[in-house]
């Protein structure tokens, strides 16, 4: 005859399942706010590298990308306030990179969809200038296409991820 089995120290025990259940929870909330964008990563990437370096190119025959953030020239409002979106942008789309951290990504999604629709705005201010102050520089549409190509990897990115549950951890 055999002798009973005890229950190793990997078992589990029913007293100990309310306990490792809560745990579970928990650690399945912590993890549920991360994402893994895969492959989406490097586009995130490329598009980010093509935003800074088309913050160096002439965005007009006024100046560059970067001068337009400073002030020191001047396009109008709305080719400003892209730069400003810009620049977020690829901040946060480089944090959310980084930490990988879900609210961050619906974040980067949030302010590039913002700069995607300013860089069109940018555009066509330019276009509509008044003549002789009207050109468009590549750095703008190189800044805009790349705004546009962040905003649609963060979209596929965080829509792929599901919704999430509205409540906080277990206590």
């Amino acid at each position: 005859m055999s002798a009973p089995r005890t229950p190793g120290p990997g078992a589990l025990s029913p007293q100990a399942s309310p306990e490792l259940a809560d745990e579970l929870t928990r650690i399945a909330w912590r993890v549920d706010r991360w994402i893994d964008p895969g492959p989406a990563s490097v586009v995130a990437g490329a598009g980010v590298a093509a935003v800074v370096a088309a913050l160096l190119m002439p965005w007009s025959t006024r100046g560059a990308g970067w001068e337009v953030l400073v002030g020191r020239a001047a396009m109008g409002p709305l080719p400003w306030l892209f730069t400003v979106v810009a620049v977020v942008a690829v901040g946060v789309s480089v944090l959310a990179l980084l930490t990988r951290f879900w609210p961050l990504a619906w974040t980067a999604a949030t302010v590039t969809g913002v700069g995607a629709v300013t860089g069109l705005w940018a555009v066509w201010s330019r276009q509509t200038a008044v003549t002789g102050t009207d050109d468009i520089g590549p750095g703008l549409i190189v800044t805009v296409l790349g705004v546009l190509v962040l905003f649609g990897t963060w979209a596929r990115t965080v829509v792929a991820c599901g919704p999430r549950a509205p409540h906080g951890p277990p206590a």
